[in-house]
Parts: C-alpha cells; sequence; structure tokens
C-alpha cells in the first residue's frame, strides 16, 4: 500500500495537477470500445469539409482512442466526441495526454462547451463560453508551419456580430512528434493553459464561465486558407491507409475539494485508476511525457 501511495504521489507530481485537486472523473481507453457512458458522438454528419462518422472513433487495443481521417469517393470522414448530459463539471484541472499526426487542411483539437453558449450575449459567466485548450494544426498555409505550435483560444457571445474571442498562439520545440500532456485550469477567476506541466498562457481578465461544460475530443476537416491550409489534392488516403490521425492516450478531470476530503478523493480515485490495470500497464503514468 505505501508503494501504490508514493506511485500515486509521483505520478500526480508529474503531471503538476495542483494540490487540493481530487481526481472525478476519467477515461483511460482500457476496453475494446468508446464508453457510451462517459461519451457521445457529437455531431454525426456533414460538418465543414467533412462528415463525421461514429466509425472514425476507435479504441486500438492498446489503451489508446483514435480518430482517425480519411477520404472515400472524394468524401473526407472524420469523427467527434463529447461528454455532454455525461460529464459537465464547472471549474477544475482538465488534462489528455495527446499524439496529433496532423495533415493540411484540418485540425485535431482538445476543448470544453457550454451547453448554453451564447444564450445572453453580453455575459459569458451566464451562458458559457468555448474553451480550446489546444487546436493543432500542420500548417495555416503553404509555407505557414505551424506543426510546433500550441494554439488556446476562448470564445463568447455566440458565433455571429457579437462574437468575441481571446487566443494564444507559442511555439513548442518538438511538440508535433510524440505524446504531450494539455492541462487547463478554470477557476472561478482565471484559465490556465500548460503542456507537459509548463504554464504558456493565463489570459488577463478572461470571460470566465460560471456554469457548466462538457469536454470534446475532435477532428475536423476545412479547404480554406488562412486557418489549416488546403487538403492534399488526392484527400487523405482511404480508411485502411491514412495515417492522418490523433491518438488519445487518456483524459482526465480533477476539482477543487476541501481538505481532508481532497486526500481522500485523489486517493479514491488514483486507485480506480490502479484497478484498471493503469500503473502496471504503462509505467509513464510516473514518469514525464515525452
Amino acid at each position: 500500500m505505501a508503494a501504490l501511495v508514493a506511485a500515486l504521489g509521483t505520478a500526480t507530481a508529474a503531471r503538476s495537477v495542483p494540490a487540493g485537486y481530487g481526481l472525478v472523473w476519467a477515461d483511460e481507453f482500457a476496453g475494446q470500445t468508446l464508453d457510451a457512458a462517459r461519451w457521445r458522438h457529437h455531431q454525426l454528419g456533414p460538418r465543414r469539409d467533412a462528415v463525421n462518422l461514429a466509425e472514425a472513433v476507435r479504441l486500438d487495443g492498446a489503451g489508446n482512442l483514435v480518430i482517425d481521417t480519411w477520404t472515400e469517393n472524394g468524401v473526407h470522414h472524420t469523427g467527434m466526441i463529447d461528454t455532454k448530459d455525461r460529464f459537465e463539471p464547472t471549474y477544475g484541472w482538465f488534462e489528455a495526454r495527446i499524439e496529433f499526426d496532423s495533415s493540411p487542411g484540418m485540425w485535431s483539437a482538445f476543448w470544453l462547451q457550454s451547453p448554453t453558449y451564447g444564450s445572453v450575449i453580453g455575459d459569458p459567466g451566464a451562458s458559457g463560453v468555448e474553451i480550446d485548450v489546444q487546436e493543432h494544426r500542420i500548417e495555416c498555409a503553404p509555407g505557414c508551419d505551424l506543426a510546433d505550435f500550441m494554439t488556446s483560444t476562448v470564445h463568447w457571445d455566440g458565433y455571429g456580430a457579437q462574437h468575441k474571442q481571446i487566443s494564444s498562439g507559442r511555439a513548442v520545440p518538438g511538440l508535433a512528434g510524440g505524446f504531450h500532456v494539455y492541462a487547463f485550469e478554470w477557476t472561478p477567476t482565471a484559465y490556465r493553459f500548460y503542456i507537459d506541466g509548463e504554464l504558456l498562457w493565463e489570459p488577463e481578465n478572461p470571460p470566465v464561465s460560471h456554469v457548466p461544460e462538457y469536454l470534446l475530443l475532435s477532428s475536423e476537416v476545412e479547404d480554406v486558407l488562412l486557418w489549416a491550409g488546403f487538403a492534399p489534392p488526392g484527400g487523405y488516403g482511404t480508411r485502411e491507409t491514412s495515417t492522418t490521425r490523433m491518438v488519445v492516450d487518456y483524459v482526465r478531470a480533477y476539482q477543487a475539494v476541501p481538505e481532508p476530503a481532497s486526500a481522500a478523493l485523489l486517493g479514491a480515485g488514483l486507485a480506480w485508476l490502479a484497478r484498471r490495470g493503469r500503473l502496471a500497464r504503462r509505467s509513464s503514468l510516473c514518469e514525464p511525457s515525452a
């Protein structure tokens, strides 16, 4: 038991989860199929320049969720999932360990959204906001390299004439290679965006949401200049041959709880991870991300 507690403590420190937070929700993607109690498919059917399909989202059997993007008969296919009506927290620390294998004309993201987004123009606290923890693009146009760029954005007041946003982009050498931990802290007064435990952005006087928000993992295609560039002329390859994908190792959510409840909740949450075989299966839980 002492060894387990020590290992869990090391894991928490490696992830830099602030003191006083306890694990309240997680998916380690350890099974063979998507957990419908945690996730649902988001906007199946046409969206932008692709068609969202349930089969574009899969578990690879090695502890990862994969969202594939491919082209068939000239039509691009991809997928999105969310936790709407399943898990909609207010405030907390949210993190996902992700590898992005992006291509021109598409992007993948880890983000949060309010079910009542844009319902009260001028009051983002009451209607909620869109929080893009990371939107990964390989380019914004031919010759505009964004492969090693972390882009975080907050949107509010709908998507029409009253839309507003703040954004931060920063080059992170090596971002395009391998897994990285993308984290977001949401408090009643602040937003903080992290990569691999390093604080990258803390906007001043942000439009803080005070309503529940759900989590999303997504890949999208939009063949337009000055966002993600143009899709390859021949598409992304077939479902069998495409290498364009988003690979997610885990998603975890923590919330602040009073002491001594925080210690008990953290212990219970991390014990759940141990029961899922996480510590035994993947030693990287206790090590900094690659």
